[in-house]
């Protein structure tokens, strides 16, 4: 682009400039195995210590870029960062936050490399972490950097933020952690994925609702050559056995059919029809402390994932789910009189930001002068973050990132290159025409 004297032009070629170095960062930062020590299944101790090491690479970037940093831990050995590259005064302030923790790797024979040594390609960044989120915090922290280059001053604070523990919901070890710390503004763009393969990054105003609980069920053990006398109501029934795996799916088809419903009738106009689900996940059954095949089953736990309609709450969606299964378990003999526990473990309200937020049209030319003109695209988040708690602290905010979406937490997790341009840039114009420039700027 022709410098015209004009700093939004200065501050996109000082990202083209940097472009080579965004995607040199990212590698390092994906080189750091920061999977969150509290995902289930990990060993803490062995792994604590890694989001911090994410932190501190964050950190050289925000003093590069001009900014005071802070440090802010609330959890030993999980350091969250704070960038704030003071204004002038008299502008409005901006935060760009994202989380340094990532997903374990999953299964390595599927991964083409390295899930920590990044693999570059003339238009990708492949490895954990890639979209989910370090190409957020990396755009975020060199849009920074190009303002400082292009000699931009701002009138308000610009914050960046690197936090710990979203992705197991630890907001009060991460992002509420820095907030009662201090390190708010008056706006916020959460630096998550909001592209697809071959798109640039959408606007998103709404999150869903996340729910995880568990259902547990209680059988009757017997040996395996009386399934057919136990399983047939005509003949002995559950006087000799029940097994818990073919109870299960009365709770199965109830919760099955409320999803359709939701799919038929819950429709929102930025996520796509069927989006809001009931995913059973994780399924244990067996005998009490036998791992084999030669007796009815009288335990079982299934583990389910909810995502809702952002305009329900938390705690509608809960009564409908447990009258649903309670309904269906009534109309069977055994359930009725031994019905599901539930227990509920992850409790994540939804989040919308109004239409008429001024945040709203400030990001959408941004990132319309950004790509040439070219306005972005609106579309519900497709999961959960951490908007939901700034929310709780008066800080309202929309996700805008690089990041093809599908492949979070999957193997050959991947960032595109010109995803990771278009939100540096569009970071950097934001806070020109949210946080205002300096007179003569």
């Amino acid at each position: 682009m022709t410098n015209t004297g004009d700093p939004r032009d200065a501050v996109i070629d000082e990202v083209d400039r940097l472009a080579e170095r965004m995607v040199s960062s990212l590698s390092d930062a994906i080189a750091v195995p920061s999977v969150n020590p509290r995902y289930p299944g990990q060993e803490y101790d062995k792994i604590v210590g890694a989001e911090s090491d994410v932190s501190a690479l964050l950190a050289d970037l925000y003093a590069e870029a001009g900014a005071d940093v802070t440090k802010v831990t609330a959890e030993p050995r999980r350091d969250n960062v704070c960038g704030v590259v003071a204004g002038a005064g008299g502008g409005r302030s901006l935060l760009l936050n994202g989380h340094v923790d990532v997903v374990p790797e999953g299964r390595l024979d599927r991964w083409r490399g390295n899930p920590f040594q990044a693999v570059v390609t003339d238009d990708k960044v492949v490895g954990r972490g890639a979209t989910d989120m370090k190409g957020g915090l990396i755009a975020a922290a060199y849009a920074a950097v190009a303002l400082r280059r292009a000699g931009v001053r701002l009138a308000g604070d610009l914050l960046l933020q690197g936090v710990v523990g979203e992705e197991v919901g630890d907001h009060e070890a991460g992002t509420t952690a820095v907030l009662e710390a201090g390190f708010t503004a008056d706006a916020a763009i959460v630096c998550e994925p909001s592209g697809q393969a071959g798109t640039l990054p959408a606007q998103v105003p709404v999150t869903p609702g996340l729910l995880w609980f568990s259902i547990s069920l209680e059988g009757k053990t017997a040996h395996s050559g009386l399934r057919g006398m136990t399983v047939h109501p005509t003949l002995e029934g559950d006087a000799l056995g029940v097994n818990t795996v073919d109870k299960f799916w009365t709770v199965y088809q109830a919760l099955r059919a409320l999803e359709d419903e939701w799919a038929r009738h819950n429709r929102h106009p930025l996520f796509p029809p069927g989006y809001f689900n009931l995913l059973p996940g994780v399924l244990r059954a067996n005998p009490s402390g036998i791992l084999v095949p030669f007796f009815l089953a009288d335990e079982l736990t299934v583990e389910y994932c909810v995502y809702h309609h952002p305009d329900r709450s938390n705690e509608e969606v809960i009564a409908e789910i447990e009258g649903r299964v309670l309904a269906a378990c009534a109309a069977d003999p055994w359930l009725r009189e031994h019905p599901p526990v539930f227990e509920w473990k992850l409790l994540w309200p939804p989040y919308s930001l109004p239409d008429d937020a001024p945040l709203n049209a400030v990001v959408a030319g941004a990132h319309a002068t950004a790509a040439g003109g070219v306005a972005p695209q609106r579309a519900g988040f497709m999961g959960v973050c951490d908007l939901t708690w700034m929310d709780r602290k008066g800080l309202g905010g929309l996700v805008y990132g690089p990041g093809v979406g599908f492949t979070a937490h999957a193997e050959n997790e991947y960032v595109e290159i010109a995803q990771l341009v278009q939100s540096a840039k569009t970071y950097a114009l934001t806070a020109i025409d949210w946080c205002g420039l300096t007179d003569g700027a």
